[in-house]
């Protein structure tokens, strides 16, 4: 292992730790739309990027299937999704954002940076760059995991697993 136990102890706590702040100002991070559900607006920045299946989409935002169907659903009675057929399978259906979803994510993003400004208002730009490039590198090795996680469950139990004396 590349880090010891003490600096993967106090990185870790420093994540859960920054993890609730976060989870404490979420009320007052700016949102796309009143009536959509929380856990649908990952959706919704996800699309931004391209179209999907919706087992595709699932996949990438984390989530079951049955979970994000719904979710969709709710995003194309709210009119910010929309769907179409898949020109590689004309039996699926890809989703994509709506133009006013498209108009939705944009606001969206501009009131985020906004936000983010604030909160960063102390920081030089050299220091906000190395975070967003070290933040980057941390989410990779997340989802690494993530992917190994799903071909083996057992290989972060393996390694969490430690013989108490």
């Amino acid at each position: 292992m590349a880090v010891d136990e003490a600096r993967a102890d106090a990185l870790a706590t420093d994540v859960v730790h920054t993890l609730k702040a976060l989870t404490s100002m979420r009320q007052h991070m700016p949102r796309p739309a009143d009536g959509v559900e929380h856990a649908a607006y990952p959706l919704l920045f996800t699309l931004a990027t391209e179209p999907l299946r919706v087992s595709a989409l699932a996949e990438r935002v984390g989530s079951d299937v049955s979970t994000v169907s719904r979710q969709v659903s709710q995003l194309l009675t709210s009119g910010l999704v929309q769907k179409r057929p898949d020109p590689d399978d004309r039996r699926a259906q890809l989703v994509q954002l709506s133009d006013s979803g498209q108009a939705l994510i944009e606001s969206t993003r501009a009131r985020r940076a906004t936000y983010f400004q604030y909160l960063l208002r102390d920081w030089d730009a050299d220091d906000v760059d190395t975070f967003g490039e070290l933040l980057a590198r941390f989410r990779a090795s997340v989802l690494d995991v993530r992917a190994q996680m799903a071909t083996d469950p057992q290989v972060i139990h393996d390694l969490t697993k430690k013989e108490k004396k």
